[in-house]
């Protein structure tokens, strides 16, 4: 049985750790944080998922090992003094971060995904299909063989004395040592990188890019086809039915892109959806309707992105602009006054003045953006236009009392204060004038 032992205690018992990086990376951890010891051979059934900084991950590692740890008591790695055999898939999906792990034997498993984890194997890794380790944030150092009939090394630094794969081998860190038809490539009308046609040919579903294979690792997925192995594993072990499918996109809705057409009906494209407007990309153009996209961008007004341009209209526009988009998924010749006001008005961010045609900045624009409280890009648009910016300013003023609080708080100057206490600094607004006084008299005396 395992144990869990204190970062104090580990770094006295085991002082080999401590000539590792990786062993306490930051200098953040505290003596009584803890770690996972091994000290026999491990076998376990199921996959072994690494991310343990996760709760959940946490917790299920400590329900299977029946070990008993106080909440508040962060673990911090995993130590195995003999082998490691898991039968199923080794995982540490998450690529930002991940805990410390050592082995001092071999691991051997279905595949093992490694993304932030920083992980150091003294002997062999064996795979029955895949070693993939992933993103920029992890470290793997393995003294012995790494073998597995599929190995890919993507942005990683990963170290190991020999490899031995029969099937696929790719080294984004490297070009020397790998044929050139296994590089990956990007297409020149998505601009996105996919993966080598080689590597495709090989794997079960349709998958077009390294993140499409990580999310099946990631489920602990058999990820080759029948026959490619003389053992047979792949397909005959993987799920291919309409309820795989749609546990595959509950689980991430970019995984409609994959569905087989057999399987790709409306409810499943409805079920993906729910999930993401960002699916509609992956919607057959059959299932797509107005009543469809009218429903997307009154859910979210960024849904308006992806809707496909025969879709778009003067009133679907409108109606994205209320829930908050983007000036740039309106095609121009919808734009107006109202409209590019409206898109402005419900931003969630800053809006960008300089995303404005030309032909549209006028001075009433730049007015109806003063009264939403609005102006980071005024002084560059005046400036770019030839427009006066005083004079526009005034202009909020004189159109009322109310205009003042906005002038004050994004657009305080000697000016402006001197041109709004001279229309309201009087008996008709002593109220409206005295709350500025309150609110802004900090501001005020500063430009006094």
């Amino acid at each position: 049985m395992p144990y869990i032992q204190t970062y104090f205690n580990v770094k006295t018992d085991f002082p080999i750790l401590n000539e590792w990086e990786g062993f306490d990376l930051y200098d953040d951890w505290e003596d009584r944080d803890l770690l996972v010891v091994f000290e026999k051979d491990v076998v376990m059934d199921g996959s072994f998922y690494w991310d343990i900084f996760d709760d959940d991950v946490k917790g299920a590692l400590l329900k299977h090992f029946d070990l008993k740890v106080s909440t508040d008591r962060p673990i911090q790695g995993l130590v195995f003094l003999g082998n490691l055999t898991v039968n199923g898939s080794v995982i540490n999906a998450e690529g930002d971060y991940g805990p410390f792990v050592y082995v001092k034997g071999n691991i051997a498993c279905q595949s093992l995904l490694l993304g932030g984890a920083y992980v150091v194997v003294e002997g062999d890794i064996v795979a029955q299909e895949v070693v993939m380790t992933d993103y920029n944030h992890g470290f793997l150092n393995c003294n012995g063989v790494v073998s597995a009939p599929v190995f890919i090394v993507e942005d990683h630094s990963t170290y190991f004395k020999r490899r031995e794969n029969i099937l696929f081998y790719y080294n984004s860190k490297t070009d020397e040592d790998f044929p050139a038809e296994n590089d990956c490539y990007e297409d020149e009308e998505t601009e996105e990188w996919l993966i080598s046609p080689k590597l495709q040919a090989l794997l079960v579903h349709d998958s077009t890019a390294f993140e499409e294979l990580k999310r099946d690792l990631a489920q602990g997925e058999w990820v080759l086809k029948s026959g490619i192995l003389p053992d047979d594993i792949g397909i005959s072990k993987v799920g291919n039915d309409y309820a795989y499918w749609l546990k595959k996109v509950g689980f991430n809705y970019r995984d409609l892109k994959r569905v087989p057409a057999r399987y790709k009906d409306l409810d499943l494209c409805l079920f993906a959806l729910q999930k993401s407007y960002a699916a509609l990309k992956d919607v057959p153009l059959v299932y797509i309707t107005d009543t469809l996209c009218i429903a997307l961008v009154k859910a979210d007004g960024f849904a308006l992105q992806v809707i496909p341009h025969d879709f778009l209209t003067v009133e679907i526009c409108e109606m994205a602009a209320l829930k908050g988009t983007s000036l740039g998924f309106i095609p121009e010749k919808f734009y107006s006054e109202a409209l590019i006001l409206s898109v402005m008005k419900n931003s969630r961010f800053e809006p960008d003045m300089t995303d404005v045609p030309a032909s549209f900045i006028t001075p009433a624009l730049l007015i109806g953006y003063l009264k939403l409280g609005k102006g980071l890009y005024l002084d560059k648009v005046c400036k770019t236009h030839g427009l006066n910016k005083q004079e526009i300013l005034f202009t909020v003023i004189d159109d009322g009392v109310e205009w003042v609080d906005c002038i004050f708080s994004h657009h305080c100057s000697k000016e402006t204060i001197a041109y709004a206490k001279q229309r309201y600094d009087n008996e008709v607004y002593a109220k409206e004038w005295a709350v500025y006084m309150t609110k802004f008299g900090e501001k005020l005396e500063r430009y006094a």
